[in-house]
């Protein structure tokens, strides 16, 4: 099974003060490498890792490592995008592009913080999207 991986669980790896680091530490330990990402995901990602002043080249050392791999390719899947995002008024272009990447890869699971969104957005516009997320509080 192809695992995609949303912003929420890659930031909270990464940053050891994020209220979901433990639960997306022991999540990494469980997958299978490589972690399919999208631009827009690393792009949220180093964003919010610069915000809150923490080093950024723990993501570079994941895509050299091969843990971490770029999937998607927006100018082969923007038509695609503008509708989902024309769908969904919450969604933003990282979003759309995992459910795209969902799509591409039958066999797959998102891993995301954002159970509310994926569990209302749809790929192929009616199959439900197989996603782990952490537990309610």
């Amino acid at each position: 099974m192809t695992t995609i991986c949303d912003t929420g669980p890659l930031l909270a790896y990464l940053n050891r003060n994020d209220p979901h680091h433990a639960w997306a530490v022991a999540l990494m330990k469980q997958v299978r490498p490589p972690m399919l990402v999208s631009e827009p995901v690393l792009t949220e990602v180093l964003s919010f890792l610069r915000e809150d002043g923490v080093p950024v080249d723990p993501l570079f050392q994941l895509l050299e490592r091969e843990a971490v791999r770029l999937d998607f390719d927006l100018s082969a899947h923007w038509p695609r995008i503008r509708t989902l995002m024309s769908r969904y008024r919450q969604m933003d272009l990282a979003d759309a592009s995992i459910v795209v990447m969902s799509e591409l890869h039958t066999r797959s699971r998102v891993l995301t913080i954002d159970r509310r969104d994926f569990s209302v957005y749809r790929r192929n516009d009616r199959q439900v999207i197989d996603f782990v997320a952490p537990a309610r509080s």
